[in-house]
């Protein structure tokens, strides 16, 4: 096993090892145990001797995220990609988005890509295209709810009507319709591609690329929210399927979800704040996807982007309170702030401070520690945890959840390091850039409606929450 050295000795208590000077961050206890050893137990001792030596080591200056590297990384991985990355053949789109939505981040693209780059973008994307509707992990492969949200939100993000306009919407429609589950258990719910599995990701997928392409209709919808309900679990947070185990992934897509249909009210809000918050670590301070795991960086956004999605929406606290009127003003307050429009959400916090009734709900400041102490590869890119490589999904994520910590209302003035650390703001619906959705939903709202949509577009009617 792996011995502390330095000041991880001192934090970790180490009697052979003594060191006088500070930790370059505060250190909060390592994850309790109950003295018993086992695999993961050792495995997380082992983690949290690494993140204490890569937090406490001196720094000359301030924690400076290695914006150029990272830019490197990311645009070299635009034309060449390592051998690897072959198993990911079905995931071409994903890789697009992970590179895209990361330079956006770091405010890269007002030069990159290059038109020319752009248009391979596009006539690429064209390709993945599947003539029955949606999107294939790559040219000529089967329609995936995944990679179809990965490509149209690699749209979104170039934002270039060119880019727009290669998008199906009809087929679209159609492929959306003919993966919905229409009955049993799993009512509401969607397959992710035809005769695929049926879990919550492939819920938040086809809500996502439908209401950017404003085909989302009340049959597309039907079900939905109950299909969300039934994956939570009894610890709160939010699995794939009914009866799976809460997870971080899962439990963003279930509420991102829900926030776009307007049906927050059909789950039990404060256990997910209380699973989400227990998420996490205390020590290394990035997030657990799920109970007893190991920190990971791509959970800085499956689980901390679950906090800017509950913050308008949970109830004023009062501690006189019991708990059936706590659900019902959560309740009643999830519904109230649903039927607000974007509009009026807008409105509203340009008048406002915009900050949370609670404070900050989770440590603002240890998330963005792990993720610029404990992820940053000297060669460009962001990895899972320490002695791991360097990927474009950890990348992506890991910024991902860095942005959503610095534009966190109740940490203005709190970015950790460097005031150059700051990145672009991400929208916590989407995970894109505000301006960039709003061209792209600008432009698909204008357009007629396929034939093949019966129904008014739910953005044309005003909803009652219950009733759907």
């Amino acid at each position: 096993t792996m011995e502390p050295k330095g000041k991880a000795a001192q934090v970790l208590g180490d009697s052979q090892h003594h060191s006088q000077s500070q930790p370059a961050v505060k250190l909060f206890p390592p994850t309790k145990t109950d003295n018993i050893e086992t695999a993961s137990s050792l495995e997380q001792r082992r983690l949290e001797r690494l993140c204490t030596d890569l937090l406490t080591r001196d720094e000359a200056s301030p924690i400076e995220l290695l914006r150029n590297f990272h830019q490197s990384y990311l645009v070299h991985g635009l034309t060449h990609l390592p051998g690897g990355y072959s198993s990911l053949d079905a995931s071409r789109p994903w890789i697009l988005f992970w590179i895209l939505h990361s330079l956006e981040l770091l405010g890269a693209l007002d030069k990159l890509p290059s038109d020319e780059d752009a248009r391979r973008v596009y006539a690429f994307l064209d390709r993945c295209q599947a003539p029955s509707g949606g999107f294939g992990g790559g040219p000529g492969q089967r329609a995936h709810l995944a990679p179809t949200y990965a490509a149209i939100m690699s749209l979104v993000i170039l934002g270039s009507e060119n880019g727009f306009k290669i998008v199906n919407r009809q087929k679209m429609y159609e492929f959306l319709m003919s993966v919905k589950v229409k009955s049993g258990i799993l009512r509401g719910g969607f397959a992710v591609t035809v005769g695929g599995e049926v879990d919550t990701r492939g819920t938040y997928t086809s809500l996502a690329v439908a209401s950017i392409l404003n085909i989302i209709t009340p049959e597309l919808v039907d079900g939905v929210a109950e299909f969300v309900a039934r994956n939570q679990t009894y610890e709160g947070g939010i699995g794939a399927e009914p009866g799976n185990e809460a997870h971080g992934g899962y439990a963003y897509c279930g509420l991102a979800a829900l926030r776009i249909i307007n049906r927050t009210d059909a789950i039990d809000l404060p256990a997910l704040l209380r699973w989400a918050t227990q998420r996490q670590m205390s020590l290394e301070g990035g997030f657990q996807g799920r109970t007893n795991k190991l920190v990971d960086s791509c959970y800085s956004w499956w689980v901390g982007g679950i906090f800017p999605l509950l913050t308008p929406i949970l109830p004023q606290p009062n501690t006189d309170t019991n708990t059936t009127e706590a659900t019902t003003a959560t309740t009643a307050e999830s519904r109230r702030q649903d039927e607000l429009s974007s509009e009026s959400k807008n409105a509203a916090e340009e008048k406002g401070d915009g900050k949370s009734k609670f404070g900050s709900l989770f440590h603002v400041e240890k998330l963005q520690e792990y993720i610029l102490y404990c992820c940053q590869s000297q060669s460009g890119g962001l990895r899972d945890k320490p002695g791991k490589r360097p990927d474009y999904y950890h990348t992506c994520y890991s910024l991902s959840g860095l942005s959503m910590a610095q534009h966190e209302p109740d940490a203005e003035g709190k970015t950790v390091g460097n005031p150059k650390n700051l990145l672009r703001r991400t929208d916590a619906t989407y995970n894109a850039s505000p301006e960039r959705l709003e061209r792209a939903m600008g432009f698909f709202g204008k357009l007629p409606l396929p034939s093949s949509i019966t129904s008014t577009p739910m953005s044309e009617e005003k909803q009652d929450p219950k009733t759907q």
